[in-house]
């Protein structure tokens, strides 16, 4: 019986519409969690599974088109080894900062409240969680590795749907290329190993902004609310993702095929009211909550719980005093970000992308100036600035500039050759020039991670973790020996979270400030310990050099007299790591 293969239309058509049902998923579990229905018990485990199985779908799309084409193979075997190690990289411990602070600590507060619930002390806990929530049954069974499959997944799939719009746009090996130049992107590769949310961020972008191309080809309203819906589901994942319903309402206006007004009326609300659907769940939540739908945003305006104060410093003097960088290298930052980032380095934007991306600005110049390729070139440039305005600017924050920078690239590499084909060694010595950057900056993560010791059996978990995260024994001792109603406080620990397993709290804004009150408050050292219990805190850990500089900085001759007393009789050290401490305060 002959089986009719769908073309490649068909096949992106369907990964678009896969898009919609991934975002139900995230939501629907979000809904069930928040009643406290399949958290803890495996039937959860039904929804990071269907969501697997699709993304692995999508993917399987993808490479059934390219063994179609028998010069694109060493493309997919490229692909196919890449992904391996990816696989085996998320096979070791967590160890990135917002893995330990939020995406995997949060899910743990909500398997020990037994729900999905918003924790006052973390702020990030009210952040849209439609990825992060996913991770919790993973985490239920103890499968800490499976998040970061999860996420890299959706990476995938991103990728994936790239591919499968570009096939019929430009030839098959640039195609295949900017594929692999996306995969291999050190950003996407740093994102990929590990249980983060951008690659989620990536994905419903990339299916918010290809279903636009397709929707002004076709003029189906289908893909137009599709669009709307997976722009609306890049905000479930994370506030960033507010960029790109805003970049793609303005697509929905700038492509549509017919340009009436009551037609362009029709459209927006279409596209508006899909968007806003997986955003509600989120925003219900926070209102009942804070009062606010989008806190922490908008305090000023919305309300909500208030921000300690703090001194305001814009994003340019920032720069400019903290990293000592020159008003033209201020100015220049979303394009340094393609060439002079560096993994793990907050002052070289925390990633790199690849210069090479950056010739799809030159992309509307090249060849003929569509009406798409209008809208891709404004959405790169709106979706790197608004990041650049709005936030502390890192490459992950920009992560959905990816997508629009991608289609650009390939573009202008397949108008090149078809105008040029004589420059065609040129042009694939600039594909290697790229994919060696990549390369070479996968050489530093690796060397930076040093993954092999662990991975062989030589190298302990613990000792592993403690490489990243130095305080991890004390956090392992207490999980093990405090008693069940124990309340540690951490104070400069990062809030690093995730490996606290006995309860435990924190200041989110700044660290020690709980410490720094009670002293102020109290009359005596009992006083400040009869303070912190009665605040619920009966251990400390800490960074005691932070801790000490903080409170001498911030208390008198007087209270600093106090906090040492207090100190000396109320305080037990329990453990040590280096310069961190475990404290029981004792009355």
């Amino acid at each position: 019986m002959k089986v009719d293969i769908p073309s490649e239309r068909h096949r992106l058509d369907l990964t678009l519409y896969s898009g919609v049902a991934l975002g139900v998923i995230g939501g629907s579990y979000f809904v069930a969690a928040s009643q406290g229905w399949c958290v803890t018990s495996a039937c959860g485990l039904l929804w990071p599974a269907s969501t697997a199985i699709l993304l692995g779908m999508t993917t399987v799309l993808a490479a059934a088109t390219t063994l179609t084409k028998s010069a694109q193979k060493p493309y997919l075997a490229a692909a196919a080894l890449v992904t391996v190690v990816l696989i085996t990289l998320n096979l070791l411990p967590p160890f990135a900062r917002d893995e330990l602070t939020h995406h995997l600590a949060i899910p743990e507060l909500y398997l020990k409240h037994g729900r999905a619930v918003t924790i006052p002390f973390a702020e990030q806990s009210y952040f849209p969680m439609q990825l992060t929530i996913l991770y919790t049954p993973l985490l239920a069974q103890g499968w800490e590795s499976l998040p970061k499959q999860l996420h890299m997944l959706f990476g995938l799939g991103a990728v994936s749907i790239l591919y499968l719009y570009l096939i019929e746009k430009v030839s098959p090996a640039i195609a295949a290329f900017t594929a692999i130049l996306v995969l291999t992107t050190p950003t996407f590769v740093t994102l990929a190993t590990s249980a983060y949310v951008d690659l989620g961020l990536l994905f419903f972008s990339t299916v918010s902004i290809i279903a636009l191309l397709r929707w002004s080809e076709t003029d189906r309203i289908s893909l137009l609310a599709t669009a709307g819906f997976a722009a609306g589901c890049a905000g479930a994942v994370k506030y960033n993702g507010y960029l790109t319903i805003v970049v793609a309402l303005a697509g929905a206006i700038a492509l549509a095929p017919n340009k009436s007004p009551r037609i362009l009326i029709r459209n927006a609300l279409v596209f508006g009211l899909a968007a806003g659907l997986p955003l509600v769940p989120w925003m219900v939540r926070n209102y009942l909550d804070t009062g606010n739908p989008m806190f922490p945003l908008m305090r000023g305006m919305l309300g909500g719980p208030p921000r300690p104060d703090s001194p305001s410093v814009d994003i340019f003097t920032r720069r400019r005093f903290l990293y000592n960088e020159s008003w033209l290298e201020v100015m220049t930052t979303p394009f340094r970000a393609f060439v002079t980032g560096r993994n793990g380095d907050p002052a070289r934007f925390d990633g790199v992308f690849n210069p090479l991306l950056l010739l799809g600005f030159a992309a509307l110049w090249i060849g003929r100036r569509s009406q798409p390729k209008k809208f891709l070139t404004l959405a790169a440039f709106a979706l790197l600035l608004l990041v650049f305005l709005l936030t502390t600017f890192r490459s992950r924050y920009a992560i959905a500039s990816l997508v629009p920078l991608a289609v650009l690239t390939a573009y202008a590499l397949d108008e090149l050759h078809r105008s040029r084909p004589q420059a065609g060694r040129a042009i694939a010595a600039l594909g290697a020039a790229g994919l060696a950057f990549n390369l070479w900056h996968f050489g530093l993560y690796w060397n930076d991670v040093s993954p092999l010791g662990y991975l062989s059996g030589r190298e302990s978990r613990s000792d592993f973790i403690t490489r990243f995260v130095p305080e991890f024994p004390l956090s392992e001792y207490a999980s093990q020996h405090l008693p069940p109603g124990a309340t540690v406080y951490l104070a400069f620990l990062g809030q690093r979270g995730y490996y606290w397993k006995c309860s435990y709290t924190y200041d989110f804004y700044y660290s020690g400030t709980s410490i720094r009150d009670a002293v102020r408050a109290a009359e005596t050292p009992e006083e400040v310990s009869r303070e912190l219990k009665r605040t619920g805190i009966s251990h400390i850990a800490a960074a005691a050099p932070l801790l000490g500089r903080f409170l001498k900085e911030d208390l008198t001759e007087k209270e600093m007299s106090r906090w040492a007393e207090f100190a000396t009789r109320h305080l037990r050290l329990i453990r040590t790591q280096g310069a961190f401490g475990l404290y029981e305060i004792v009355s």
